[in-house]
């Protein structure tokens, strides 16, 4: 087959990271991902469908990324397994670390966009994911003659109308697109509550609570409410003081001097309790009673993918998504989670 003739498709690049916690952000309020179930076929089928109303070309492939457990890289998740399974669809595993965070995914897309441009293997490239570092694989994927046009989460409250998408992303792709919000509403659902707890079995309260009753003692852990209280932060809605001898001459960030007057997260901190509030209510609508256990556990280490959804949620709130939250307003936000915890155990 010569180069012309395969350059007539497209490809489809999907950052499940960004799609699943985005979708969940718009329809159930908070980006937990285990907070929605997902039709994977309804889901894949509907996108291939909706981008081939958007353009001539034949579709290439769908190149799924995501992350996997690096303990169990060998063995996929359920998830993943059916998502391998489906026609048209290429898996590309990056790995969570052991802090929960995702790591070689926003690699593997980079490669590919280049790759694939580099090939001559697609004219068009349909990518959903709003991470800035992919701006510069997209740039160089059109100087190779390709059309990178973003297809992302609608979002009517966002400038430039799609969830959770860099503003350089946005500005160098030569076009941008949502997916319909229909289609995600048919695909991803909330979580089902887990089944009832039979007779016979402990009430979750009480299996928390034995939980926690039978808990080895360890040396103890400063909590972040033991530190903020000797960093004490100012009450929600009172600017903190700050001492006037620090000034700010030039922040490389916005390419302005000045002091640096009043609190950077007084808008954000005031929002916490609501945040904190949908996060726990989605959490545990969809935890069972060993994750209730292994949460109380673990205090006061938060599990990291509830962690990352808190201070997401928390920065979605601003204008700005790569935001850097205060130490303070950590603080804030993590003893928050488990004063609301402990209102339901």
């Amino acid at each position: 087959m010569s180069r012309l003739a395969r350059s007539d498709r497209h490809a489809i690049l999907v950052d499940a990271g960004y799609l699943l916690a985005s979708s969940a952000q718009v329809l159930v309020g908070t980006s937990l991902r285990r907070a929605v179930a997902v039709s994977w076929e309804r889901l894949v089928t509907g996108i291939k469908t909706s981008v081939a109303e958007n353009t001539d070309t034949r579709l290439l492939r769908v190149f799924w990324y995501d992350a996997a457990n690096a303990q169990a890289a060998r063995a996929l998740s359920e998830e993943h397994n059916l998502i391998s399974l489906l026609p048209d669809v290429k898996l590309r595993l990056g790995r969570v670390n052991n802090e929960g965070a995702q790591k070689g995914v926003d690699t593997r897309i980079a490669l590919d966009l280049v790759n694939l441009a580099l090939q001559g293997a697609v004219s068009e490239i349909f990518l959903v994911s709003g991470d800035d570092d992919l701006t510069e694989a997209v740039d160089m994927a059109q100087d190779y003659g390709v059309r990178v046009t973003l297809f992302n989460v609608p979002n009517d409250d966002s400038r430039i109308g799609i969830h959770a998408t860099a503003m350089n992303l946005a500005r160098v792709v030569d076009g941008r697109q949502r997916i319909p919000v229909e289609l995600l509403r048919t695909a991803i659902t909330p979580s089902p509550r887990p089944r009832e707890v039979p007779a016979d079995e402990p009430a979750p309260a009480a299996a928390v609570g034995e939980a926690a009753a039978t808990v080895t003692p360890r040396l103890r852990i400063p909590t972040p409410s033991d530190v903020a209280r000797l960093h004490p932060a100012p009450p929600l809605g009172q600017p903190e003081r700050l001492e006037p001898a620090v000034s700010l001459a030039y922040s490389s960030t916005t390419g302005q001097g000045g002091a640096n007057r009043g609190d950077p997260d007084a808008d954000l901190r005031a929002v916490i309790p609501e945040v904190v509030r949908t996060v726990v209510r989605n959490w545990l609508d969809s935890a069972n009673q060993a994750d209730l256990r292994d949460l109380v556990a673990t205090r006061p280490t938060i599990p990291g993918d509830v962690d990352s959804t808190l201070l997401n949620d928390l920065v979605a709130h601003s204008d700005d998504r790569y935001r850097v939250l205060q130490t303070e307003t950590r603080w804030q936000l993590r003893e928050a989670f488990w004063s609301e915890i402990d209102k339901h155990l």
